[in-house]
C-alpha cells in the first residue's frame, strides 16, 4: 500500500488560501467571458480527451466541466449509446453549459452542481473521467482525486490536464483563477492511482496525467504464453 501524504507529514490537500466560496464566486463572475478567453486551452484539452481512450457506449465524467468546452468532442467519442456527465461548483458556468446542451439537442449529456470532493454518484458509475485545468483550483483536491477513483469502474481511466504550479506562482493568478499554489496534484495522483503516465507540453508547463485503476497489463506480460 502506498504511504499517505498525511503519514509523511505532508498536506492532505484540504485546501490552503482558497475555499469553496472563493472558487464559486470567481467562476460565477468568469462565466460570461470564459469561453472567449480560454481558446488557448483547446489543443491540450483535445489531447487529454483522446488520452481517455473513449469507446462508443462509455460513460464519462467531466469533473469541473465549467461551460462544457469538452462536451462536443466527448459526446462525439461516446456516441449515442454513451453518457457524458459534467460536474461543476459554479451555477453560472453550468448555465452556459445547459444552453449548449439544449442548442445541440443532446439527450445523453447532463450537468450537476456539486463539489468535486463530494461527488453525488454511486461507486463504479463511470468508465472514464476527465479534469481539465482544475485540480489546482479544487480546495480539497486529494479528496477529489479519491472520489474520482471511487466512481470509476475497476478498469477505469482518469485523465488530469493541469498547469504546473510554476505558472500559478505569478502573483496575480490566484486572485483571477482561485488557484491554490500549494497543491501537489501529480504527487496526489500517484498516491491514489495504481499507475500514472505523464506527458508534458509547452516546455513542461502543461502536463497530461493518465491514471489507471488497476495498472494496465504490460505488453511483455501479454506476450507470455
Amino acid at each position: 500500500m502506498k504511504p499517505s501524504r498525511a503519514a509523511a507529514g505532508e498536506s492532505d490537500g484540504a485546501g490552503g488560501g482558497v475555499d469553496l466560496a472563493d472558487v464559486q464566486k470567481t467562476f460565477d463572475a468568469w462565466a460570461p467571458a470564459y469561453n472567449p478567453t480560454h481558446g488557448w486551452t483547446l489543443p491540450r484539452r483535445r489531447a487529454a480527451r483522446l488520452a481517455l481512450g473513449l469507446q462508443p457506449g462509455d460513460r464519462v465524467l467531466d469533473l469541473a466541466c465549467g461551460t462544457g468546452l469538452n462536451f462536443p468532442h466527448l459526446r462525439q467519442l461516446v456516441g449515442e449509446r454513451g453518457q457524458v456527465t459534467g460536474v461543476d461548483l459554479s451555477p453560472r458556468m453550468l448555465d452556459v453549459a445547459r444552453i449548449l446542451i439544449a442548442r445541440r439537442g443532446w439527450g445523453n449529456v447532463e450537468v450537476r452542481q456539486a463539489d468535486a470532493a463530494q461527488l453525488p454518484f454511486a461507486d463504479e458509475t463511470f468508465d472514464k473521467a476527465l479534469c481539465s485545468f482544475a485540480m489546482n483550483i479544487i480546495p480539497d483536491y486529494m479528496r477529489a482525486i479519491r472520489e474520482v477513483r471511487r466512481v470509476l469502474v475497476p478498469t477505469g481511466r482518469f485523465v488530469s490536464l493541469e498547469v504546473r504550479p510554476i505558472l500559478h506562482s505569478l502573483p496575480y493568478l490566484w486572485r483571477v483563477c482561485a488557484v491554490d499554489m500549494s497543491h501537489d496534484v501529480l504527487g496526489g495522483l500517484r498516491e491514489v492511482f495504481d499507475e500514472v503516465q505523464v506527458s508534458r507540453a509547452w516546455l513542461g508547463v502543461i502536463l497530461i496525467a493518465v491514471c489507471f485503476r488497476p495498472a494496465p497489463m504490460r505488453r511483455d506480460l501479454e506476450a507470455k504464453p
